[in-house]
């Protein structure tokens, strides 16, 4: 045999050698990973972590001490709040911070497992700061005063992770909340702008909700954001820029505003979904102006795409309504019920206007359906009840009543009605 045909043979042995090693490691490994993943996403959040650390190798390494990580961080959130603050929840965000350290020794340029880490002692602050007696003499001087170590790292490593990929929102909104939840509401508020400069569209970003955020952090959002130049954002189409203006300043009663950026929207270049989009939220405002025969030129347009057919119903039954023209109000919630039949909030409507038109047995139709199909939401028969009321019938008004509790229990919707079955009727119904 040639020297070269032995150096072939011998290297050929080495590197099977290296695929049957990389098998035998490699295979549990993933079918860990997969099992934990599995685990993460029944909400098994304690038992997901360490089978998640067993797939921790190879080419997955990375992303399952992420996962195993956050799987930490997600156990401790569901921890009831003395165990957050005992050891078990201590030894979670151990864990959790081990993971993300491990993670970001292997990938140093990564701005996430440094974000990760300060979500750590974001929460480790928070455990802290419930059992923290406060100085008063403190509050003289200013919030700063009033955090903790752990809170100090949070909001360092938060902005250490944007020093790393600046133009990345969700690291920015990650520095907002943790100022936010420190007591450092005017920072917050300068971080919620450098956020919307990055990214202005409000609903692109995930962690930021409507609903829970301080109001006038939003509205520095849409200050920001609608004070840009649309070349100021890159990322944005300008039709999607000024279409996402239009939807936040509507949201927030900015209805010249809103009214003027969805009108700019629709002179844009777009798709025809995206235009019918538009008109529907300009509808929308209009609606809210009280202008309801612009706004139907407005939902006309909408319908020229099937997906608005719902909404478009659905407000077309409300202006009915507010001119109490009952039929008519009826007769689109009816559509409404056609297009999306097993849509709770349309059938207690329909059931509702319903009563309004007298008529009776369709608005008790409507609600039995509603029933049977939500049999885990009280409304429905609640609703009943009130319906039974309204005609009269005390009897089935009982009836009704007595199954709601059988099903719900008592509570303080079902003791209203109750009372009202104990009151004598109103004459026109005797």
């Amino acid at each position: 045999m040639r020297v070269g045909s032995a150096y072939a043979v011998v290297a050929g042995a080495l590197l099977a050698g290296v695929f049957v090693a990389r098998a035998v490691t490699g295979v549990p490994s993933a079918w860990a990973y997969a099992q934990g993943r599995e685990l993460e996403r029944s909400g098994r959040y304690a038992e997901a972590g360490p089978v998640i650390d067993r797939g921790a190798v190879g080419a997955n390494r990375t992303e399952a001490l992420w996962r195993a990580g956050r799987s930490r961080l997600e156990d401790w959130d569901t921890l009831p709040t003395p165990d957050q603050q005992g050891p078990r929840g201590a030894a979670a965000l151990g864990a959790g911070a081990a993971r993300f350290l491990a993670a970001r020794a292997e990938s140093s340029a990564s701005a996430w497992f440094t974000a990760a880490l300060g979500d750590v002692y974001a929460r480790r602050e928070s455990a802290a700061r419930a059992n923290r007696t406060t100085d008063l003499a403190l509050l003289d001087r200013g919030p700063w005063a009033l955090v903790g170590d752990d809170g100090r790292i949070a909001i360092g490593l938060a902005r250490a992770a944007i020093d790393r990929e600046p133009n990345r929102a969700e690291l920015r909104d990650q520095l907002v909340w943790v100022l936010q939840e420190n007591g450092l509401h005017e920072e917050a508020s300068r971080a919620m702008a450098e956020s919307a400069r990055v990214l202005p569209d409000f609903n692109a970003h995930p962690s930021f909700a409507f609903e829970t955020l301080p109001r006038d952090l939003v509205e520095t959002f849409w200050k920001t954001a609608r004070g840009l130049d649309s070349g100021d954002a890159p990322l944005l189409p300008r039709e999607r820029y000024v279409v996402s203006l239009g939807q936040l300043g509507h949201r927030l009663g900015h209805l010249q505003e809103a009214e003027h950026d969805l009108r700019t929207a629709l002179n844009e270049p777009a798709t025809k979904l995206a235009l019918a989009e538009e008109a529907y939220h300009l509808g929308l405002v209009l609606v809210d102006q009280g202008r309801f025969d612009e706004a139907e030129s407005m939902f006309a347009r909408a319908l020229e795409e099937p997906v608005f057919g719902p909404g478009v119903a659905r407000m077309r039954a409300y202006i009915a309504e507010r001119q109490e023209r009952w039929p008519e109000a009826l007769a689109e919630l009816r559509e409404a019920r056609r297009l999306n039949p097993r849509d709770l909030w349309v059938l207690l409507e329909f059931a509702r206007v319903a009563r309004h038109a007298k008529e009776w047995d369709q608005a008790e139709e409507a609600l039995r359906w509603a029933a049977r199909l939500h049999r885990q939401d009280p409304a429905p028969s609640l609703a009943l009840v009130e319906l039974f009321l309204a005609k009269g019938e005390k009897v089935s008004a009982r009836h009704a009543l007595d199954e709601h509790v059988r099903s719900f229990g008592q509570s303080e919707d079902a003791a209203r009605m109750d009372h009202a079955l104990a009151e004598p009727l109103d004459p026109v119904h005797q």
